[in-house]
C-alpha cells in the first residue's frame, strides 16, 4: 500500500517537473528526502530502492538509474536489475492498488520504454494474478524510438510516420494549439473538453483504423493532418501549423477535436475488447495518460464485458514511481503474496497544515483571518460561503497524488448559481471558457443526479450524463453535451471535505459542489500554505479555508503594483513562477497604461483615477500581468520558489 507520494512539479513549482537537466537528480533527491522525513524514516531504514525510466534499454542505461538513486539510497539497498519498464510500472500501479485478485492490465500512453535493438513500447497488456509474476498478454512496439512533437527553429515537428493511440492524440492536440507554454508538453484535457462543441469532420476515420485482429493501424494519420492544413510535409517530417496562441476558436477546431475524440474512443474500446477476450477475464485495470480521458473510461464500463474496472488515479508518468515500488514489493522482495486493500483515497502528500503555524503565515501576508475549531465548524463556514456565492480555496493537510483535485487542494463554488462557471474561468482560473468543471457529490446521492455506469467514481475519472430533470439545478457543472465529470465522496473519505458537502446540502438541498484544481493557469496545483495565500493576491478568490483558519481575500484595489525589471525572464538562477513565463512575454496594448504607472507607490484606485478607467477592470488586467511575471504587489512577500544551481560550465559555442 502506498503511504506517501508527491509529484516533482508540486515542489519545483514548474509544471510537469521540467527542471533543468543538470538539476534534475538533485531536485528528485530533495523531494525523496522530504518524503522520508515526513514518514519518520531515514534512507538506511528503507529495505529496497527502485527506479524506472522510459529511456532505459539495457544494463548500461539502467546503471544510470542507480546513479540517481545513489544521491539518497545506500547502494546495497538498491534492488537488482532489471527495473520494471515504463508500461510494467504503469500496470503494477493499477493492479496492486485495485484490490483485485486477478485482472488484465491495459496500458496506453504517448510513449513507453525504449526497446533494446530499436523501437519503443506503444500499447501493452499484462495478466496479473495475486501471488504470481505478471505476464505479457499483448505487446505492440513502434518501429522507432523517436518522439513526435519536438521543437526546432521555433516550430513543432513530427515524423511523417505516426503510430500509436496516444501519439496521435498528442499530435492533434499540439496542432490545436494546446501545449504548456515554452514546452511541447501537450494539454490533452483541453482537446477532450473542446470536442463536445463540435461534430465529426468525416464519417470515415481519419487517424485510426480498426484491424480485424484487435489491433490498430494509422496509415492515414499523417496525410490527414496535411489535408486538414494543420501540418506541412517537408521531407520525411511534418511541420505542424498549430492554432496560434490567443487566436479565436473556429468551428473547424471544435470539429477536429470531435473527430479525434470519437476515433480515439472507438480505437481504445476495440483494443480493450480484444484484451479482455484473449485474457479470459472480465476484470480490467488501466493506466497511462490515455485513461485520464474520463469520457473513454465511462464508455469502457458501459460498452464492454468488463464487470469490474480500476483506473489508477495518478495515471500519468509521475505515478510510475508508485508503480515501480509496488512491483518491487510484490515481485522482487520475496515478501508473502497477498491481495492488498483497494485504494480508497490519494491524500498521500506530506502534511502541510500539521506542524505549521498557519496564522503566522496569514499574518506575514497581511491577511485577515477567523478561526474555526474542529472539522464541523470549518466545513460549516465553508458551506455558508459557497451557498452565498463565494468562490473559495479549500486546502487540507495532505495533497492528492495525481492530476485531479479531490478535496485537498480544490477551488470550490456553487454548482447551480448562474454565471458561476464563467466567473470562475475568467477571473479565478484565467482559462478558456469552453473548459468544463467537475461535480463532487455524496456517493449515496450520485445516482439521483447522474447516469452512473458504476456506483462510485472517487478519483474523478468518469464523465456521466446529468439527469435531465436535474440539469438546471446544477447548471454550472453541466457541460455543453449534458455531461459532468463526477467525483463521488464516500463516508470513509478522510478530512473535512465530506462534511463540507453535507453542510452545503443542508443549506441548499444540493448534495454536491463544483470542484476544480487549486491553481492558476500555467501553474501546478498549490502545495504549501504560502502558495495558497499567494493565489488570494493573484486571482478573484473570495476566501481561503486552510486547516481551521478562514482567510479573507485582500482588497485588490488598494494594492500597489510594481513593474518587474526583467519581466518574464529566468534571471541568473532559478526558474519562473509559472509555465507561461518560460517564453518571452509580449506586452499587450491594454497592459501599457497600468505598466506605465506601476511604480510601487500608486494604488490600483489611484492608477484608475489617473487613467480615467474602471478600477475593477484594471485589477483584472493587473492580475493577468502578475501571472505573466510582469509586475508584483509592492510590500508583500512572494511565495517561495526553489532555486536551481547554474551548470558549472556552459557549452562552448565559439566553434574553437
Amino acid at each position: 500500500m502506498v503511504r506517501f507520494a508527491l509529484a516533482l512539479e508540486r515542489t519545483t513549482r514548474v509544471k510537469r517537473g521540467t527542471v533543468p537537466l543538470h538539476a534534475y537528480a538533485a531536485a528528485m533527491s530533495d523531494l525523496t528526502n522530504e518524503i522520508l522525513s515526513v514518514a519518520g524514516l531515514t534512507a538506511g531504514e528503507i529495505d529496497g530502492w527502485i527506479a524506472t525510466s522510459t529511456e532505459s534499454r539495457d544494463q548500461r542505461d539502467e546503471a544510470k538509474l542507480l546513479s540517481v538513486l545513489g544521491l539518497v539510497a545506500p547502494q546495497e539497498r538498491c534492488l537488482a536489475l532489471p527495473h520494471p519498464g515504463h508500461h510494467l510500472a504503469h500496470a503494477a500501479a493499477a493492479f496492486y492498488s485495485s484490490g483485485f485478485d486477478e485482472a488484465a492490465a491495459l496500458v496506453m500512453d504517448s510513449y513507453g520504454s525504449r526497446i533494446a535493438g530499436g523501437g519503443r513500447e506503444r500499447e501493452t497488456a499484462f495478466t496479473f494474478r495475486t501471488g504470481q509474476t505478471p505476464e505479457i498478454l499483448l505487446r505492440v512496439v513502434r518501429d522507432a524510438d523517436r518522439i513526435a512533437g519536438y521543437r526546432r527553429d521555433g516550430d513543432i515537428w513530427t515524423p511523417a510516420a505516426l503510430s500509436g493511440v496516444g501519439e496521435i492524440y498528442r499530435v492533434v492536440t499540439l496542432a490545436l494549439g494546446f501545449r504548456e507554454a515554452g514546452t511541447t508538453y501537450d494539454d490533452a484535457g483541453k482537446t477532450m473538453g473542446l470536442a463536445s462543441y463540435g461534430k465529426r469532420l468525416s464519417d470515415d476515420n481519419m487517424f485510426y483504423e480498426l484491424a480485424p485482429d484487435g489491433g490498430l493501424r494509422f496509415d492515414r494519420a499523417a496525410e490527414s493532418l496535411v489535408e486538414l492544413g494543420v501540418a506541412v510535409r517537408e521531407g520525411d517530417e511534418l511541420r505542424l501549423v498549430p492554432r496560434p496562441p490567443r487566436a479565436p476558436y473556429e468551428q473547424f477546431h471544435f470539429d477536429l477535436a470531435a473527430q479525434l475524440q470519437a476515433e480515439f474512443e472507438e480505437a481504445v474500446l476495440h483494443v480493450t475488447r480484444h484484451v479482455l477476450a484473449i485474457g479470459g477475464t472480465r476484470s480490467l485495470v488501466t493506466c497511462g495518460g490515455s485513461f485520464l480521458n474520463s469520457s473513454l473510461n465511462t464508455r469502457i464500463m458501459r460498452e464492454t464485458d468488463v464487470e469490474r474496472m480500476f483506473v489508477f488515479p495518478a495515471a500519468t508518468d509521475d505515478g510510475n514511481a508508485a508503480g515501480a515500488a509496488l512491483y518491487a514489493y510484490h515481485n522482487l522482495m520475496g515478501l508473502p503474496a497477498q491481495a492488498t486493500p483497494p485504494m480508497r483515497h490519494v491524500y498521500l502528500g506530506p502534511p502541510r497544515v500539521t506542524g505549521t503555524d498557519i496564522q503566522a503565515v496569514a499574518d506575514r501576508w497581511g491577511l485577515e483571518t477567523r478561526t474555526h475549531e474542529g472539522t464541523e465548524a470549518i466545513a460549516s463556514a465553508a458551506a455558508d460561503a459557497i451557498a452565498r456565492g463565494d468562490i473559495i480555496g479549500w486546502f487540507q493537510d495532505r495533497a492528492e497524488f495525481g492530476p485531479r483535485s479531490l478535496g485537498a487542494r480544490s477551488i470550490l463554488c456553487h454548482p447551480g448559481m448562474p454565471g458561476m462557471k464563467d466567473r470562475l474561468n475568467a477571473r479565478v482560473k484565467f482559462r478558456e471558457g469552453f473548459r468544463p468543471f467537475a461535480g463532487s457529490v455524496l456517493t449515496e446521492r450520485a445516482g439521483k443526479w447522474f447516469d452512473m455506469p458504476a456506483a462510485e467514481s472517487p478519483f474523478m475519472l468518469m464523465v456521466c450524463p446529468v439527469l435531465e430533470a436535474q440539469r438546471e439545478l446544477v447548471s454550472e457543472v453541466v457541460h455543453i453535451d449534458g455531461t459532468c465529470r463526477v467525483q463521488t465522496v464516500a463516508e470513509d473519505n478522510p478530512g473535512a471535505f465530506r462534511a463540507l458537502i453535507e453542510a452545503f446540502e443542508d443549506r441548499t438541498g444540493l448534495p454536491m459542489v463544483l470542484n476544480t484544481s487549486f491553481n492558476l493557469r500555467g501553474m501546478p496545483i498549490v502545495e504549501h500554505p504560502d502558495e495558497a495565500m499567494d493565489c488570494l493576491y493573484g486571482s478573484r478568490l473570495d476566501r481561503l479555508f486552510i486547516g481551521g483558519l478562514e482567510v479573507t481575500a485582500p482588497d485588490l484595489t488598494a494594492l500597489r503594483p510594481e513593474r518587474l525589471q526583467a519581466a518574464g525572464s529566468r534571471g541568473s538562477v532559478g526558474l519562473p513562477a509559472t509555465g507561461e513565463q518560460r517564453a518571452a512575454v509580449t506586452v499587450r496594448p491594454e497592459w501599457e497604461g497600468v505598466l506605465g504607472l506601476a511604480d510601487g507607490t500608486r494604488s490600483m484606485r489611484r492608477i484608475a483615477d489617473e487613467l480615467g478607467a474602471d478600477v475593477e477592470e484594471l485589477v483584472d488586467l493587473a492580475l493577468d500581468m502578475r501571472r505573466h511575471g510582469l509586475l508584483r504587489w509592492a510590500g508583500l512577500p512572494q511565495a517561495s520558489r526553489p532555486v536551481f544551481p547554474l551548470p558549472q560550465y556552459s557549452p562552448d559555442t565559439s566553434g574553437g
